[in-house]
């Protein structure tokens, strides 16, 4: 027996030496104790099982398991899980025996023996049914004894069935005896009556298994009809003969039937309507002529003998047909190669053959040109081998054909390279590519290495001419023609110099304004094939005043007289284009001052409130309210609102909602200003009645009234006169430190007071880190505050050109010594080699913002080159380079260039970054203006970082418009940016929209189906909308929406954006 839990079990003898050492080696050891043993138990064959062991013991104990006495090695199916031995499929001959448990200290080399376990192991196994007597079949006869057995085994002893044709035998019954114990059916007399399918089936607690193998009992009986001919299946063509055979022998003599397949009995006296051609003959056959689609179907032919039960045939009379063969696309085959041509057999009965020609002629089975099967086989394909191949399929019903086309693809061979090309600005131009080849090559351009789309600029011929319209300076550079078939491809470049037109750049304004009694400067800049002489002239022809000057084509007024006003020519020339001159009307203004503005207003409700506003300036101002973020129109203010000639705002009758900020704005021709100041509607006090003799009498509550609501009007003006001294302390301070006449640093970052040459109309709040559309300004330089970012151009050393900006060429550059510890940085550096001020002046703009932002997502300033011209910005740079080409990749079919694709869960990722990035940027008061995927730059960590690589002039080109004499990013742009040159965060925020589309369309060009004039017309319709790209979750399309709202305060924040991209549950499938 077997020990309890938790018993002893009886250790083997130790030798006498090692009793004695035991004492020596550190006192007596505990023996090892089963926690748990194993037990006898059920087991299903094939099944799972287990056989618990767990010991205790004081020391290292090792647990092993044996089988018969021998050790149980690991395999798969039965292996140690634990202390436990565990079976993944029990099985009934190599799992039988006795198992037992066996721990082993190994210290002390005492060991322990669980007790003795096996399984009852439960199953069942199919096996045939048998003659078991007589001997063999040819011994069966009539009247005799036959015993089959079952072969099915399985413990426990499995119950058995019998079965004849599948209907189920009894003990008993019709001579049948059943013997479970033996597994036997005996017929004792077996007869015709007997004869049929024998199986058998048995079940017990393991399952249910049937016979493997049925045995078939034929006891002939000369009475009972036997097939001779059995009738087969036909198949023939419409209007073509079938012939059904049928033949039963039996004495006597059978009867023979036919039917068809609605059971109408068919002879030669009476046949159905639709079988008046059919014929039985004496020998059974049946005869069907002109067979139609109704003569489809099943045929019986039935044989009765004298006993026995009748026999029934069948077979079937199928029409023939084919349906027609799929069409097949032309190929085009490289010579040298080996291709094939599969024809699929089309629908037919029966099955249609298949066969290959060429020219009228069979293809053979063998040789260069061959047919395997249903395959045409091409081996070492020759150009002789193009040509017209038709594959035929036929059958009874007819036969059906169709052609392939192979053309054999030829290397392009050059009919005309492009040349190296004087191309003239402003007009069209063309460069050639000729080629010839089979079949007619593809040809594509590439321009500075990247492919050239079609769009308004660039159009490409069939034949290869590419022709570029209306040809910019910017076009200048190498083009590459690549002609390719699927044999091959051959190119070939050449380079285009751009013979410069003389131009204004940009023209003048055509009317300016000067503030009275202040310098002021005119600018006027033009280029040409060679450098023009620029000069300036009044356009009545008299001479300009000595406290006037032209310097270079800059006209400058020392201090701007009321003289100074008139028409002004200014006229660029050089020997080989002439001349060409701008007119330019200068107005001499007082600029716009208030005598008296708007003040904080409360008014009780139903009362009249009168908000006052006066201006004055030369001409003389115009005077506009707005009230509640509209504009307050004269012509539709109602009877309680007024606007007198003076200025002054007036409302009667006031209400609650009346409540707000109002905005006197005064304007001109020449400048526009505006105030404001907020009104606040309140209820009417009403005094309440005395309660007694102890109330205050009302004059002396409302004395207490006024003197806490005059307190606290005292207070709020003290906390907020010490702000403004605070705050015009720090302005004072910082004009210290500038230059006498410029102005604090945030006006010179906001851009001047012009936008695309007229006034402004509101104070900008937020610095611009380039001005695309900003016309000239009045404006002095000042010195930069980044003297400490010196570096040494002499440590520069280029690398490559990655394109042009409007400042000039932007290079990749290593830059040695300009971090501590690392001895070269890859960076970015933009030069400054554009002569305009105003490019000058967003220069260094550009390299302000960039100094004074610190952001994980934003590029750094990393140094400045000023010692000598151009002057060099260097900008931190990423290795994987900007955003728009990392997306593109990513899409790419090109295996050595594709990256692993991005999933949505990424491409979020690289959306939030540069959300992060911008509300960094937005928090410090800057707007971007070109916020798009082509501006910024990701590592091979996908870390983003907002840039400005701005390369408007080359790779970008098509990504910009010529727009009022600027090149604007149009298709990123928002209505209120392109259309009013109002630039602001919200601005950014709609661009921002627009590259969170080209990531998730893997750099696609937004409205890629439309013209930049079609996109500029539905920005000003309201219709400027992109759709969903595909992939992309609802939730982020509707994000982008947000960022698409027409009026900009429906936009959401960049932090709101950053924080509901954060927030977004996305899967991480590509």
């Amino acid at each position: 027996m077997g020990a309890t839990r938790g018993s002893l079990a009886r250790p083997r003898r130790l030798p006498l030496l090692s009793v004695l050492l035991l004492p020596l080696l550190g006192g007596t050891q505990a023996a090892i104790v089963f926690i748990k043993q194993p037990s006898s138990q059920d087991a299903l064959q094939g099944r799972r099982a287990l056989l618990r062991c767990e010991v205790e013991a004081p020391g290292l104990v090792h647990v092993y398991w044996l089988l018969d006495g021998a050790p149980v090695q690991d395999t798969e199916r039965r292996f140690t899980q634990g202390s436990s031995l565990s079976f993944a499929a029990v099985d009934r001959l190599q799992d039988s025996g006795t198992f037992q448990c066996v721990a082993r200290d190994d210290v002390t080399g005492e060991e322990a023996h669980s007790a003795n376990a096996s399984f009852n192991i439960k199953w069942i196994e199919a096996g045939p049914v048998v003659l078991k007597h007589p001997a063999s079949e040819a011994e069966i006869q009539p009247q005799t004894q036959v015993t089959l057995r079952c072969h099915i085994d399985g413990h426990p002893r499995p119950t058995y069935q019998w079965f004849r044709d599948g209907t189920p035998l009894s003990d008993g019954q019709s001579n049948n005896t059943v013997s479970s114990k033996e597994r036997n059916l005996t017929l004792r007399p077996a007869g015709p009556e007997h004869s049929g399918l024998y199986s058998c089936c048995a079940h017990n607690a393991f399952g249910q298994a049937c016979s493997s193998q049925n045995f078939t009992l034929s006891i002939a009986d000369e009475s009972f009809a036997r097939v001779v001919l059995a009738p087969q299946d036909v198949i023939v063509a419409r209007n073509e003969e079938a012939m059904f055979h049928c033949q039963f022998s039996a004495q006597p003599p059978p009867s023979l039937q036919w039917l068809f397949e609605d059971e109408t009995p068919i002879t030669n006296r009476s046949r159905p309507p639709h079988l008046r051609r059919a014929t039985v003959f004496a020998n059974g056959s049946l005869l069907l002529t002109q067979v139609r689609p109704r003569n489809a179907g099943v045929y019986r032919c039935i044989g009765q003998g004298q006993r026995g039960p009748p026999v029934i045939l069948e077979a079937t009379l199928h029409l023939a047909e084919i349906e027609d063969m799929p069409l097949f696309e032309p190929r085009v085959f490289t010579a040298g190669s080996e291709e094939r041509v599969t024809c699929l057999p089309p629908k037919g009965l029966p099955e249609p053959s298949v066969w290959w020609e060429h020219a009228g002629v069979r293809l053979p089975t063998h040789g260069r040109v061959y047919q395997k099967g249903h395959e045409l086989v091409l081996a070492s394909i020759a150009e002789s081998d193009a040509g017209v191949y038709t594959c035929h399929a036929a059958n009874l019903a007819g036969q059906r054909r169709q052609d392939v086309n192979i053309t054999v693809a030829t290397v392009p061979t050059w009919l005309k390279k492009p040349q190296d090309s004087q191309l003239e600005e402003g007009k069209p131009g063309y460069l050639h590519c000729l080629t010839q080849a089979t079949p007619k090559p593809t040809v594509v351009w590439y321009r500075n290495q990247m492919l050239i789309s079609e769009d308004s600029r660039f159009e490409v011929f069939k034949n290869g001419t590419l022709r570029i319209n209306n040809v910019e300076v910017y076009d200048g550079t190498w083009y590459r023609c690549v002609s390719s078939t699927p044999a091959g491809s051959i190119e070939a470049q050449a380079r285009v110099q751009v013979l410069e037109k003389l131009k204004f750049t940009p023209p003048p304004q055509p009317q300016q304004c000067m503030e009275f009694d202040k310098e002021a400067t005119v600018p006027c800049s033009a280029t040409g094939r060679e450098k023009p002489t620029i000069k300036w002239e009044r356009t009545d022809g008299s001479s300009l005043p000595e406290w006037v000057t032209d310097n270079a084509g800059t006209l400058h007024f020392a201090r701007v007289t009321r003289d100074d006003a008139g028409n002004y020519t200014c006229i660029a020339s050089n020997g080989p284009q002439g001349q060409i001159r701008a007119h330019v009307q200068l107005t001499v203004a007082v600029f716009i001052t208030f005598k008296v503005e708007p003040e904080r207003t409360t008014v009780y409700q139903g009362h009249t409130a009168l908000l006052q506003c006066e201006a004055q300036g030369d001409p003389k101002p115009l005077i506009q309210w707005k009230g509640k973020d509209r504009i307050l129109d004269p012509t539709k203010l109602g009877p309680r609102m007024h606007i007198f000639q003076n200025g002054s705002l007036v409302i009667h009758d006031v209400a609650p909602e009346d409540s707000g900020r109002y905005t006197c704005i005064a304007g001109n021709s020449c400048n526009i200003k505006h105030t404001e100041a907020p009104l606040y509607v309140v209820d009417k006090p009403v005094p309440e009645e005395s309660e007694g003799p102890g109330s205050p009498p009302p004059y002396k509550m409302i004395q207490t009234i006024g003197l806490s609501v005059g307190a606290a009007v005292a207070y709020i003006i003290a906390v907020l006169g010490l702000m403004f001294y605070c705050k015009k302390r720090c302005k004072a301070k910082r004009l210290q430190k500038q230059p006498e006449g410029e102005e604090p640093e945030m006006e010179c970052l906001n851009g001047g007071p012009l936008q695309n040459g007229q006034p402004s109309a509101e104070i900008q709040e937020e610095v611009a880190l380039t001005s695309l559309g900003s016309g000239p300004a009045a404006t002095n330089k000042r010195h930069s505050t980044s003297d400490k970012m010196h570096f040494p151009r002499s440590s520069l050393q280029p690398i490559t050109t990655l394109g042009k900006s409007e400042f000039g060429e932007v290079f990749l550059a290593k830059a040695q010594g300009l971090e501590e510890g690392v001895a070269e940085t890859l960076v970015l550096v933009k030069s400054l080699q554009s002569k305009d001020e105003q490019q000058q002046l967003d220069f260094r703009r550009e390299l302000e913002m960039f100094g004074k932002l610190n952001h994980a997502n934003v590029v750094r300033l990393l140094g400045l080159c000023r010692e000598a011209e151009p002057h060099y910005m260097v900008l931190e740079y990423v290795d994987l380079g900007d955003l728009k080409q990392f997306l593109r990749i990513s899409k790419s079919k090109d295996e050595k260039l594709k990256s692993q694709p991005l999933s949505t869960k990424q491409k979020v990722a690289l959306c939030t970054q540069v959300a992060l990035g911008m509300e960094h940027l937005s928090n410090n008061r800057f707007v971007h203006k070109d916020l798009a995927a082509r501006n910024c730059l990701v590592s091979a960590q996908r870390q983003v970082k907002v840039s400005a690589l701005g390369l408007s002039k080359d790779v970008y080109n098509s990504e910009y418009y010529h727009f009022r004499q600027a090149w604007v990013p149009l298709r990123w742009m928002s209505p209120e940016a392109i259309l009013e040159g109002d630039f602001s965060t919200k601005s950014d925020v709609w661009a921002f929209g627009v590259l969170m589309w080209e990531v998730f369309t893997h750099g696609e060009m937004p409205h890629g189906g439309q013209a930049d004039d079609e996109v500029l017309a539905d920005l000003q319709a309201g219709k400027a909308r992109l759709p969903q790209p595909e992939g992309c979750p609802s939730k982020l399309y509707r994000l982008m929406q947000r960022c698409w709202a027409l009026s900009p305060k429906d936009r959401p924040s960049f932090s709101e954006i950053a924080s509901t991209l954060g927030d977004s549950p996305v899967d991480s499938k590509p």
